[in-house]
């Protein structure tokens, strides 16, 4: 009997109770700093912070943001965002604090020596709303039968646009590398949630280049509020695709990063899909339009049939210099979401199924598509694995900071499953930093993959 046959079959108290089930594994509630990736052990993190340049060389972060959630309020620490949906675009800057506040000095040592590992708890302490993108009928009118926007309304995008660049801009100023990164949180995320993850994303990368988190009108809570974040997830994308239009206009730009987790991979493969079929329409090329460099899909709660029609049948694939998908048998989100929607199986719980012959030839010649199983234990969430273990964030820092295909001799050393799929464990970059066993450039390091 098919999943969803059991689903309709069951008493609403065993439905509810799955649901809840769902809420309580999904991935909100980021709240403090993880262990030092394995792969930062041996002072390569220390290093990297220390040669920031000086307004960087402080513990607080500056994260940019995006949203469209609604603004239920104001606090000492500036606007307050709920789940509900906005009708403009807002974007600014959120500043996240380490408790208890370290020295620059302890915050460098501690991020890249040893075992031992940062125990700060993450406040986010101001919320400054630069500017944002009213979208309402009223800024519409009917030109030859055709809706436009009006002279007001247009004036006032084009003001917007010129805030949000040159924010952006100011920020890549500051850093030697032009790369922006782009965090798009999943389900039953407030915008606290989003913020902090990017912060530890951004920390764990040595803050290099520009992190923003978009964040989506999720979070509405209860034993229906899968259903309320998956449909504001399609609300969103319109508004993702066109801040993505915007954003790789910046001359500056030279590398962007979209870095996804669970339903924030169908809002951002969807985006990516509708950019794909426009640009191609234009006679464009993507990838050159978009400057993508890295699409990196954690725990994605997608369906593997639709992700093998994006990827393979409409060339979603080739959009990005490197596509990462990581996935885990033991994620229980995925797990029930796969239960809850009849699907085959969620790209999240990739290891339940194999690919065909075909589908494993095809990923064979794709090598740009590395699909990571990983098989690793000790962090606080099934479903959020990549971005609480040490070895699991090791890769992240690996392929995000320091552009690396995978392979051991491209400074990734991975287990090769075959036909594009990769093994990642506890143990992966686990001896970095013991006495003998230093990063050497050939098991560990190596140089990042040139653009």
């Amino acid at each position: 009997m098919r999943p969803i046959t059991i689903l309709w079959g069951m008493r609403p108290a065993a439905i509810i109770a799955a649901l809840l089930a769902l809420t309580a594994t999904a991935c909100s509630g980021v709240q403090r700093m993880p262990p030092t990736p394995n792969v930062l052990r041996d002072g390569s993190g220390s290093a990297k912070l220390s040669a920031l340049s000086e307004p960087l060389r402080k513990p607080d972060m500056e994260i940019l943001y995006v949203t469209d959630r609604s603004e239920v309020g104001r606090s000492e620490r500036g606007p307050e965002y709920g789940y509900g949906r906005a009708t403009a675009l807002a974007f600014g800057t959120a500043t996240v604090s380490l408790k208890p506040s370290p020295s620059w000095e302890e915050l460098v040592r501690v991020s890249g020596q040893g075992d031992e590992h940062p125990a700060f708890a993450l406040d986010m302490t101001m919320v400054d709303q630069v500017g944002e993108v009213v979208l309402t009928p009223q800024s519409l009118e009917v030109v030859d039968g055709q809706l436009k926007r009006n002279a007001e309304s247009a004036a006032q995008l084009e003001t917007a646009k010129a805030e949000f660049l040159a924010l952006v801009k100011s920020k890549l100023d500051h850093s030697p590398s032009k790369d922006v990164y782009l965090y798009v949180h999943g389900f039953n995320n407030s915008f606290y949630d989003a913020v902090a993850r990017a912060a530890i994303l951004w920390h764990s990368i040595s803050r290099q280049g520009v992190f923003i988190a978009y964040t989506w009108p999720a979070g509405y809570g209860g034993p229906f509020g899968y259903f309320y974040d998956r449909e504001s997830g399609e609300f969103t994308i319109f508004h993702l695709r066109e801040m993505l239009k915007v954003l790789v206009e910046l001359p500056e730009l030279e590398r962007l990063h979209i870095i996804a987790h669970s339903r924030g991979t169908d809002v951002a493969t969807t985006a990516l899909r509708e950019l794909n079929i426009g640009y191609r329409a234009q006679g464009l090329d993507p990838h050159t339009a978009l400057k993508l460099e890295t699409l990196m899909l954690a725990a994605p709660d997608l369906d593997v049939e639709v992700f093998a029609q994006r990827f393979w049948l409409e060339n979603l694939g080739a959009v990005a210099k490197r596509t990462v998908v990581y996935f885990s048998s033991e994620d229980d989100a995925i797990g029930v979401s796969s239960w809850l929607f009849g699907s085959k199986t969620r790209i999240g719980a990739l290891s339940q199924i194999k690919f065909s012959p075909a589908q494993g030839e095809l990923l064979k010649q794709m090598p740009q598509i590395q699909l990571v199983e990983c098989q690793v234990s000790g962090f606080a969430s099934s479903h959020a694995y990549v971005f609480g273990n040490p070895a699991a964030m090791s890769d992240v820092v690996a392929v995000l900071r320091d552009r690396r295909d995978a392979g051991a001799e491209s400074g990734r050393p991975l287990q090769s499953l075959g036909n594009g799929m990769w093994l990642l464990d506890n143990a992966y970059f686990a001896d970095v930093g013991r006495p003998g066993n230093g990063s050497n450039g050939a098991t560990h390091g190596g140089t990042a993959a040139k653009p």
